[in-house]
């Protein structure tokens, strides 16, 4: 039986939920995950990130911790300047989107 993943997509940026993180990983002190393609930061609350460009859409890891959230002005819930999403404790690789044209691949513009 194949195992299905766990994609949580945020804008333009997707978390896929592995089992382990990769040896060697330093945890960054930044809480930004990436910055989105409007100028719009991607953050988390009660996660360390890592990060490790892979490929040109694997750029590092999260690591949620117990009521981790996700930070982002357009995505989530709540009202104001900022709004949350709550993610499920776990490990994250973090991907940039891409989405394919009839031309290309291209970033998915958030």
């Amino acid at each position: 039986m194949e195992k299905k993943s766990t994609v949580i997509r945020h804008g333009d940026l997707a978390l896929v939920k592995v089992e382990t993180l990769p040896d060697g990983l330093v945890p960054s002190e930044s809480k930004v995950m990436m910055q989105g393609s409007g100028g719009n930061n991607h953050a988390v609350k009660n996660g360390e990130i890592y990060f490790k460009e892979v490929d040109q859409f694997v750029f590092g890891y999260l690591m949620a911790q117990p009521k981790c959230q996700l930070i982002h002005p357009d995505h989530g819930s709540g009202c104001g300047a900022v709004k949350t999403a709550t993610l499920e404790e776990g490990i994250y690789e973090l991907r940039r989107q891409f989405e394919q044209t009839h031309d290309a691949m291209r970033p998915v513009v958030d």
